[in-house]
Order: C-alpha cells, then sequence, then structure tokens
C-alpha cells in the first residue's frame, strides 16, 4: 500500500501517492529491545488496509511463505490517521513483521537502513475521465485542466512535457496531493483529466459506484509510466531478501501471481 504512511507514495497506497525520499535512520521507541526475530519457520508480513492492493499484497504474501516452506504471519496495520510519521515503517519493521508489503521500487530513494524486494507485480499511473469522447490524453483541448497527483514520476514527467510546449499549448496541470484528491476532482468537474496510479482507481470502484463512470484513456502523447511494486524490510535482512527475490521469480515463472492478480482484476502485471 501502495501503503498510510509518511512514506506515502514510496508505498502502493492511494495516500502514500506523493513520491518523497528516505535518507536518514530513523529511530523507533524503545528499539533497542528488539532483536532477532525468534521463530525462523514464519514469515512475518505487514499489510496496510489503506493501500488500494491491500488484499492483492496478502495474497501474494502467503503464496511466497508457501513457496518459502514458511508460516505466514499476517499483521494489519490499524491506524486512523491518514499519513504518519516516517519512523514508523521503521518501527514496525522492528516491532511486527520482516517485511511490509507495497511499497514502490523508485531509485535513489531509500536510505541504507531499508532495502527492497525485486518487483512481485509492476502498475502504471494512468490518465482518467469521465468524458466520452476523450479517448487520448492529444484529445484534451489545451484549455482544459488536468489533476496530477503531486511529485509522482508521472506527475513529473508531464510537467516536463508541457514545459516544452508553446505557453497556449498547454493544458493547465493542477497538483494535487494525493490520488483520492485528484479522483474527486474529477468527479465534481474541477478538472476534465486525473493522472493517479492504475490500483487507487481500481480499489475506487470497487468501493463505491460513482466511480463507475470513469475510465483509463491513451496516455499519448505521453509514453505509459510504469513501476514495480515490492516489500520493504531492514538492510540487514539480506538472507531473507535473497530467499524471497527466488521465490518472487519461481512465482513469476509459474503464473501463480498472475493468477492471483486476475482474481482480483487487479490493475498491474508479471515483471518480465
Amino acid at each position: 500500500m501502495s501503503s498510510a504512511l509518511a512514506v506515502a507514495v514510496l508505498s502502493a497506497g492511494p495516500i502514500r501517492g506523493d513520491e518523497p525520499e528516505f535518507f536518514e535512520r530513523p529511530s523507533a521507541p524503545n528499539q533497542w529491545t528488539f532483536g532477532r526475530r525468534l521463530d525462523e519457520s514464519q514469515l512475518r508480513y505487514c499489510v496496510d488496509p489503506r493501500d488500494p492492493d491491500w488484499e492483492v499484497a496478502t495474497a501474494i504474501a502467503d503464496a511466497l511463505a508457501q513457496g518459502l516452506l514458511l508460516e505466514p504471519q499476517r499483521y494489519v496495520i490499524d491506524s486512523e490517521y491518514v499519513s504518519e510519521d516516517i519512523t514508523k515503517v521503521y518501527a514496525i519493521l522492528l516491532e511486527h513483521c520482516d517485511i511490509h508489503m507495497g511499497f514502490k521500487l523508485i531509485p535513489g530513494s531509500y536510505s541504507d537502513w531499508a532495502m527492497l524486494t525485486r518487483a512481485y507485480y509492476e502498475a502504471d499511473y494512468v490518465f482518467v475521465t469521465a468524458d466520452p469522447d476523450i479517448n487520448a490524453l492529444d484529445d484534451l483541448a489545451p484549455t482544459r485542466p488536468i489533476g496530477a497527483t503531486l511529485g509522482t514520476a508521472a506527475h513529473i514527467r508531464l510537467v516536463s512535457y508541457l514545459t516544452a510546449l508553446p505557453a497556449e499549448e498547454r493544458w493547465p496541470a493542477f497538483p494535487m496531493g494525493t490520488n483520492d484528491l485528484a479522483l474527486t476532482s474529477l468527479l465534481n468537474g474541477t478538472v476534465d483529466v486525473a493522472l493517479v496510479w492504475a490500483p487507487t482507481l481500481w480499489a475506487k470502484q470497487r468501493e463505491d459506484s460513482a466511480y463507475a463512470g470513469l475510465r483509463i484513456i491513451d496516455p499519448a502523447p505521453l509514453p505509459p509510466t510504469t513501476l514495480g511494486v515490492g516489500a520493504i524490510m531492514l538492510s540487514n535482512e539480506t538472507f531473507l531478501r535473497a530467499a524471497l527475490d527466488e521465490a518472487i521469480s519461481a512465482l513469476s515463472a509459474d503464473g501463480t501471481i498472475t493468477d492471483i492478480l486476475a482474481e482480483y482484476g487487479f490493475p498491474a502485471r508479471v515483471e518480465q
């Protein structure tokens, strides 16, 4: 999720929609009291219901545990906050889980206290509209606004493209703090197209019929923006990380993860 915590858009989640960076090693209350996990027969994993993919991530984590001949132990993060301090990720890993599912693989965005598995799926940032006459971004008149989730790789690509255009040919691009806000702005008519993380749209359409009329359009003239999603862990868990990477590769090759994505109708694909 995705995935929310102050590392927001590093995770797969809708409220983790921005892409800040990890740099300094955080601290956690009483962190010296947490040692090496005692039960090596378990795979302790965390999922966050605020992430759009948390059910999918649960199924993938269970499959990974089975592939490693480990007992899956799920910890569901419970919080009333929309976003939390980044140190919460560190504390959760220390106290509750070996891996935290649902983090985007953004190069250079994680400090040395954390590392990620290889991607278990890839998903896209997508342009979304309710206008039946718009089938590609190119169909949008220059005067009609786009709402883009702030700071994402897709938002940065859009801004770079617009900057290269003559002023009269640029779409107004309104930065939105979250994917949820971008979609809400589309529904209320503030913008004509929203640029959001595809899993967020998927989750919204499952939860609320108000989003049923929204559809994804061709990003042309821009190329698609795709990111892999994996699990985060503490950087000293090198053996576990190698084992998980092997398991992800095996479950990708034998179709297990593809089958999980298909079961949920989830808008992602296995990394090739």
